[in-house]
């Protein structure tokens, strides 16, 4: 069953302001069409709103292998979960929706805890804006500060489940505040004065790096072009990329994906490296064997020339059958199965096999080679990476990627304004490419200071990409907001004129967004279409809860073992 909560009695005490507090907006009509949003106007009459109650669902869709790293291929792939947070109102067709994303299990406790933070937050405080009012005067920003500065929670700790629960509220009420405006997520934001943007960011972490008088140039200075960068959004979209060579396939299947992503016009594709590395950790394990360091470093060294054959084949598959001036593009992720020294060696003998093979067979990005809760260790990579090839001509580079779990601005302070770790210059470096996540931080709050500290290391010389991570269900609706607030401030491209790009999920047997999503994330030549639907975009279809809330939706009841997993999910007996 969904947890829900909903008052009680008429009175709740502190929260009675909040419960009883009417605010006039269109009324809303539901509609059946899933693919349309189920906030429609109708403005043939207007109704008081006051928020109600909260709802928290279990969402998610079984694991059909896809998606498989080394460590989880032998479970069946990663199992796409949310923890649904829908913020109620006296109008039922009108409710505010954000989602956070999990691999199934923790996804019971996940749900438990975004319940207990939204019921403190909006419907025991009484210090929330009336709905009608978040969009103005900061509002919406003020309140979410305010979450994420509170000294209960922040004493449970400043990442993790906590945070992610605060976020979800966050996320939820700005999807609710564009919805009651009409407009899609990102326009509210970017719609708003820059002064009243201010108020969603909290200075105190990353005041060292970006104080809020720079960040206010920062966005005054963006608001020049913006118009025109919008209208571009609405007409081209967002560029978009997709995931082809998962860990586990054949050379042949990697060649034939290759050719499928061709075929659709991708303009990049990115490649899972480091499952013989990873499986050959796991079997020392269980033999019980102790490496040394040595062992270590060759085994990162013999994944790197396994890796470096697999990639070869790609390349040259893009070669012979890429009829475009600029042929498709190709990332690394070995999802953060290295140490810093085994990611040093792998990396390194990649890029040199690669370069042997052609000068041209240049990786876009090598995305999370360490541990993500180690900022400064991608940061070292980045920097050792750049010194040992930096005598080679024509260039040879190896650009490092993480964020999509950095939990905090402070994070991404570290990736975006780090040191010279050699002590060598005074001078400042950052990792090339970032990927924050639309449910891992404390909600928009928390991106849009991200993207502000990114701006201001491009201006300071260190050509960032920002390429958001969007591997999981709801995620690619939900960070779609985020790369356009991106664009309109700051435009498509770093200032060397290197374009930023959103990762895409797509599945061979089914979709996860079309049918599952009332507004769905759509790529049409390797562009996210940005619509004009109010909100966000996380809301479920009616068929997409019936499928995939758990333990009873129909695609978990399919099977034994789905049936038994999805109770395993939710520590129910078997």
């Amino acid at each position: 069953m969904p947890f829900l909560f909903t008052p009680f009695t008429p009175c709740w005490g502190p929260s009675t302001r909040l419960l009883t507090r009417k605010t006039r907006l269109p009324d809303y009509t539901e509609t059946d069409n899933d693919n349309t949003s189920i906030n429609q106007p109708n403005q043939e009459m207007n109704r008081m709103v006051a928020i109600t109650g909260i709802d928290v669902q279990p969402i998610g869709a079984p694991p059909t292998g896809f998606g498989g790293d080394a460590r989880n291929i032998a479970q069946g792939g990663p199992t796409y979960a949310n923890a649904v947070l829908e913020i109620l109102t006296d109008h039922p067709e009108l409710r505010g929706t954000s989602v956070i994303f999990t691999n199934g299990h923790g996804l019971k406790e996940m749900c438990e805890v975004t319940r207990m933070v939204a019921n403190r937050f909006l419907l025991q405080e009484d210090w929330l804006p009336a709905p009608t009012e978040l969009h103005k005067n900061g509002n919406l920003g003020r309140f979410c500060k305010r979450m994420l500065q509170d000294s209960d929670y922040s004493w449970l700790g400043g990442v993790g489940v906590s945070r992610m629960a605060i976020g979800a509220v966050a996320n939820a009420l700005w999807d609710l505040s564009a919805k009651i405006q009409q407009v899609p997520a990102w326009q509210l934001i970017v719609d708003m004065e820059p002064r009243d943007l201010l108020e969603f960011i909290d200075f105190e972490p990353i005041g060292d790096v970006l104080s809020p008088a720079e960040a206010l140039d920062l966005l005054q200075r963006a608001q020049g072009g913006k118009q025109e960068r919008v209208h571009t959004i609405y007409q081209q979209g967002l560029l978009a990329y997709n995931t082809a060579g998962w860990s586990g396939i054949s050379k042949e299947g990697l060649v034939d994906q290759t050719r499928k992503m061709l075929q659709a016009g991708w303009p990049q594709i990115k490649i899972k490296v480091g499952a013989s590395y990873s499986a050959a950790r796991m079997k020392a394990d269980e033999a019980r064997t102790l490496l040394t360091r040595e062992d270590i470093d060759r085994m990162a060294l013999e994944a790197a020339n396994e890796d470096a054959e697999r990639m070869i084949l790609v390349y040259q598959t893009i070669e012979r059958e890429d009829p475009r001036a600029d042929k498709m593009k190709v990332a690394i992720d070995s999802n953060q199965v290295f140490d810093t020294r085994s990611a040093f060696i792998f990396a390194h003998q990649l890029g040199l096999k690669l370069y042997q093979a052609s000068p041209d067979y240049r990786v876009e990005w090598f995305e999370e080679p360490c541990n993500q809760h180690s900022p400064m260790a991608h940061v070292e990579l980045q920097q050792a990476l750049d010194r040992a090839f930096e005598d080679y001509a024509p260039p040879l580079r190896m650009p490092i990627s993480t964020g999509e779990q950095g939990a905090s601005p402070t994070t991404f302070k570290d990736l975006l304004h780090a040191p010279d770790l050699s002590g060598k210059t005074r001078e400042k470096y950052a990792i090339d490419v970032i990927q924050m996540d639309y449910s891992r931080v404390g909600g928009i709050g928390d991106n849009l200071a991200i993207l502000l500290m990114a701006q201001k290391a491009r201006e300071e010389g260190r050509d960032v990409r920002i390429c958001p991570h969007t591997g999981g269900i709801g995620l690619c609706e939900g960070m779609r907001n985020v790369q356009a607030i991106k664009q309109a401030w700051f435009g498509p491209d770093n200032l060397a004129g290197v374009p930023d790009i959103l990762e895409f999920v797509a599945e061979e047997e089914r979709s996860v967004h079309e049918g599952v999503f009332t507004n769905p994330a759509i790529v049409k030549n390797g562009y996210y279409q940005m619509g004009r639907e109010p909100g966000v975009g996380v809301d479920y279809s009616a068929r997409g809860k019936q499928d995939y809330t758990l333990p009873g939706g129909d695609a978990w009841l399919a099977s034994d073992h789905f049936a038994q997993l999805a109770r395993k999910f939710m520590q129910e007996p078997r």
